[in-house]
């Protein structure tokens, strides 16, 4: 099971080198509101996070290289007046 755990992780990394910088962002985002939420009562019992690979997966995250340095907005194409250029 642990092979195949790290198989995933290894897939999922992949693919989040392919994130834009924003969007690597926005997934920390959500590990951490996932985290902080209060589990269910039937989740409590069966489901235990392991808080260490998850702070590693986010160390490997912040550790990617930049793809494309330009801000979402430069991304996108808005200008200084809010419109798309």
């Amino acid at each position: 099971m642990e092979a195949n755990l790290n198989s995933v992780l290894g897939d999922l990394k992949v693919l989040i080198q392919q994130l834009s910088v924003s969007d690597r962002w926005l997934l920390l985002k959500w590990l951490v509101k996932l985290l902080q939420q209060e589990p269910q009562s039937h989740q409590k019992e069966k489901t235990k996070i392991d808080l260490s690979a998850v702070h590693q997966i986010c160390d490997e995250i912040r550790s990617l290289p930049v793809l494309d340095s330009r801000s979402p907005n430069e991304i996108i194409g808005y200008n200084q007046f809010g419109g798309l250029d």
